[in-house]
This record gives structure tokens, sequence and C-alpha cells, in this order.
């Protein structure tokens, strides 16, 4: 007998959270127990420097998100207000598409003393004829690491504050708010952006705990002496002596502890600033004078922007430069031969990355689609599971990756393809889970009464009315999975054992040797890849909805 919708759109639920929640929880139970060990704790807290190292993670990771959010809320504050919210979305896919690591590399190239921002202003506007002795990158202060995940996360915090606009009347409120005279931008602050706020604390949240304790970007971008905490980390776990692995253990947990102390201040200001707001609302002042203001907001936005897209530029550059001595802007010689010696390095390595991330977007779009199905009927369910799916974005990856990498190896599976699948979806699933099961939800349910009260079996309601309307965020999200895929490092090198190489796990190995041209090669893969996945998303899109409206494609 065929098995029912129902009957099996309920279980997709268990396992789409055994699938995402399983290991994560048993990678930090094994953290948990390997990392208290009182010796390796002794050993971690011993280690020279280490407290600078914590430091300054803490540091890049805070003052970032609080940038990023704060650029975010005026991005899509001046959007309101100029009625161009569609061109912000179209503005932001981009950098949003590209991965953490690409930008990394790409923005070590745009800002070192040799690199493409100094050779456009040299010689005519610096003088220089030899790059200047500037340290513009790996800085002590981490400036430069800053400025990398500020253009990456106030892309997804823009994505963030768009989704949650749906949920928040932005357009009567400000309407109400300009009535009341309050300029465009201070009527956003104080009567959008406290409730928009409150929707996206987990986005924040992630962003923070990212911010603290990423590898990708600190590797080409962070301080070197000494290093941010989750690359002291990352460097005893790659150590061959065992030792060293037991002081990475304990070492996770001092990383967990430290980002969960992040959040309950993040959290802390969070209730600052609303209190501020609330005492700013109650003065009536009305800010009539806030053009200058709106302008710098557009110029540093822009600036982001440009800086963003230069990393790009300097990427495709890099990666077919035979020679290229300062002050040139573009390489000399053949560009072609230079391709050619390194095509045959990359070329494996870009195979298996690509099917990596297809696989992954296949079945992570085969598991979340039921399982949005089963719950769409259920807010405070579709919450809970999005919560659950959600926990491996709020903790940091080295903490439970250890555990995981145990986990895999207890399971002899450690170092295969689908180790490898599987701690990828651990990664996509929460990104489609926040794009399907909300996209499942606002379908209307008359549609489907129609096509039961005409005789359709619920299967044949779902394949023949739900699906196709499901189409193009089905799309989307399958492009989601890929670039998320496509992006990740850690996952990649814990679960892989070192024996599956990506564009991801290369990029990062020829960044931290120094080998910028093999990197920037890697690095096009990863920075091109998630742009023609989303833009083909887009286009198939298009083409179902003229289809669906009786229009010829």
């Amino acid at each position: 007998m065929v098995a029912t919708l129902r009957q099996v759109m309920r279980p997709a639920v268990l396992v789409l959270l055994a699938v995402a929640v399983v290991p994560t929880v048993a990678g930090l139970s094994a953290a948990v127990v390997l990392g208290l060990d009182g010796q390796a704790l002794q050993r971690v807290i011993a280690t020279p420097g280490v407290g600078m190292s914590i430091a300054s993670s803490v540091w890049s990771g805070l003052v970032a998100t609080l940038v990023s959010l704060f650029l975010a809320h005026l991005a899509v504050a001046l959007a309101m207000a100029g009625d161009w919210q569609g061109r912000l979305a179209r503005l932001t896919l981009p950098l949003l598409a590209m991965p953490h690591l690409a930008v990394g590399i790409g923005l070590a190239l745009v800002l070192a003393p040799s690199g493409l921002l100094m050779r456009l202003l040299s010689p005519w506007a610096t003088g220089f004829e030899l790059p200047p002795d500037w340290l513009t990158v790996r800085d002590p202060a981490g400036l430069s690491l800053i400025a990398g995940l500020v253009i990456k996360e106030t892309c997804f915090l823009i994505l963030a504050l768009t989704a949650a606009l749906a949920q928040v009347p932005a357009t009567r409120l400000l309407s109400q708010a300009r009535t009341l005279g309050y300029s465009p931008l201070r009527g956003w602050l104080l009567a959008v952006a406290p409730l928009l706020q409150r929707r996206i604390r987990l986005p924040v949240a992630a962003v923070a705990v990212f911010g603290m304790t990423n590898v990708e970007l600190a590797i080409p971008l962070g301080p070197d002496l000494p290093p941010t905490f989750s690359v002291l980390l990352w460097r005893w776990f790659i150590d061959p002596d065992p030792a060293m692995h037991a002081q990475a253990y304990a070492g996770t947990l001092v990383l967990f502890a430290v980002s969960l102390l992040a959040i309950a201040g993040i959290a802390a200001l969070g209730r600052l600033a609303g209190t501020l707001g609330e005492r700013s609302a109650a003065s009536g002042a009305r800010w009539t004078g806030e053009r200058p203001w709106r302008r710098l907001a557009r110029a540093v936005l822009l600036s982001f922007w440009l800086l963003g897209l230069l990393a790009v530029v300097a990427i495709l550059l890099r990666s077919a430069a035979g020679t290229w001595r300062f002050p040139s802007v573009l390489p000399t010689g053949d560009l072609l031969a230079a391709w050619r010696d390194v095509l045959p390095i990359a070329g494996g390595v870009a195979g298996t990355t690509l099917i990596l991330a297809v696989a992954t977007a296949i079945v992570g779009v085969a598991l979340t689609l039921p399982a949005a199905e089963a719950c769409h009927e259920g807010p405070l369910t579709r919450r809970a599971v999005g919560a659950w799916l959600f926990l491996p974005l709020l903790v940091p990856q080295m903490t439970f990756l250890f555990g995981v990498s145990v986990l895999l190896a207890r399971l002899r599976i450690d170092g295969t393809f689908v180790a490898v699948l599987w701690s990828h979806l651990i990664f996509a699933l929460p990104y489609l889970w926040a794009l399907l099961a909300p996209a499942r939800a606002a379908l209307d349910p008359r549609y489907v009464r129609v096509a039961r009260t005409l005789g359709a079996t619920p299967s044949s309601a779902w394949w023949r009315v739900t699906a196709p309307m499901l189409a193009r965020p089905t799309l989307l999200a399958f492009a989601l999975a890929f670039s998320v895929s496509i992006a990740l490092y850690l996952p990649t090198l814990f679960a892989g054992a070192g024996r599956i190489a990506t564009s991801a796990t290369e990029a990062a190995g020829a960044a931290g040797s120094g080998s910028l041209r093999l990197a920037a090669v890697h690095a096009i893969l990863l920075a091109l890849a998630p742009l023609i996945a989303f833009a083909g998303a887009y286009g198939a899109g298009g083409v179902i909805g003229r289809h669906r409206q009786g229009l010829s494609p």
C-alpha cells in the first residue's frame, strides 16, 4: 500500500532533526568530556599571549557585530525611505554569496601595501614607486579582520532585517512618524528598528559567535602575534603531538565560555540601547536636519560595497598574474600561460567541491521540504524546529566540530565523502529551513482545499498544487545550500580528516603558507560558483513565474 502524504511527512521532521541535531549534541558532549582535563586547561591558561589572543577574538567579533548591525539598519532604513528595497537586495547578493574565505583572500590582496588599492593610487596620488612599509593587513588591532567581517555580516543582517519586515508594519509606522514631524531616519530608528531587532536576535547572536570564533577570515586577515584564539586552537589541533590535541579540546571549552559571556554582553547592550531609545523618543526631538547624515551613511555603505567588489577583482587579477610589479595596476605577461600552470592542480579539487555542494543542496532540500510540509500549520512547532536547527550556528564551530570528528571516527566513517556531506548538511539545514518553512506557511491553504474538493488525493494535491508554488523558493534554497557548502572550511577539515580536499581547504592552506596566487585560483571558484548558482536560481524562477502566468518562457 502506498504511504499517505501525512505518514511520510511526520517522520520527516524527526529525520531532519536527527541529521542536524544529533551530531551537534554528540559533538558538544564529546567536547565537554574530552575538554575537562585539568592539566590541559592549565596548559591553555599558561600559553604565552593567550590572554591577548582571547581579547583579540572578542574585540574583533563584537566590534564587527555592532558595526554591521548599525550599517544594516541604516541600509534598510535608507532603502525604505527611498523606495529602493529591490535594488538593495540585488546590491547585497554578490557579497552575500561570496564565502568568507574568498572575501578574506581578496581583501588581503586589496589592502596589502602592494595591493590593488595602493596600485590604483600610486604613484600619481601617493608618490610611491615601491610598496610602503605599512602593516595594513594582519595588523595587531585586527582592523583588517573587522573590515572583512563587516563586509560579509552587514549583507547577512540586511537579509535578516528584510525578511523580518514582513512581520512588522514598517510602512505604516514610518508614515505615522513622518506625520508627527519625525525625519525618515529618526522615525525608522525610533519606531521600526526596535521591533525588527526583537525578531533578529538569533541572527545577531550567530554573527557575534562567528565573528569571535571564525578561522576563514582570521587566516588571511587576522593578527599574527598573537593570532586570534580560534586560529590558535586550529594550530593546536593540526599539531602532530597528541598532547596538543588535549590542549585544543580544553581550549574549545574556554572558547565556548567566552562566546556565552559575549552573547550575554550583547544582550545587555541591546537592553541599554532600548532604554536610551525610549528616553530619546520621550524627549520629542525630531532631528529635521539629518540630510548630511544620510549622505554620510550612503558614502560609508558604498565604500564597504566597493571594497568587497575590489576584492573580487583582485582575486581574478592575482590568479592570472605571472609578473605583476608594483605599481602596475594590471599584471603583465601571458595570462593564459599562468592559468595553464595552476589548472591541473586546482581542477580535481574544484570537481570535488562542486559535487559535494550539489549533493548537499539536493539532500538538504529533500530533507527540508517534507518537514516544512509537516509543520506548516503549527507556528510553534515550526519555530521550535528552527531553533534546534539554528543551534550549530550559535555554538562556536571549534567547540563541537572536535567532538563531531571523534563521533565520525567511532562510526569509522571519518575521512569519507559521506562524513563531509553530513557535516555540510549540519550548517546548510538552518538556512534551508529559514527559507522554505516560512514560504510553505505563507501559501494560501484554499488552493489545496479546492484541489481536494475536485477529487485530488493529498499526495496529488501536493505535487500538482503546492510543489509548483514552492518552485521558486526551492530553487533559491538549492542555490543557498550550494553556496553554504562551497564556503565551509572547518567542517570539511575535521570531517574529511585531511583526505577530502575542497577549494576552501586548499585556499586556506595556500593563504596560510603565503602562496597568494594559488589561494586566488581556488578563491575564484569560491567567489564565482555561488554567484552563478544564485543567478541560475533567479533566472529559472523568473521563467517558471512567467510560465505559470500563462506566458511563453
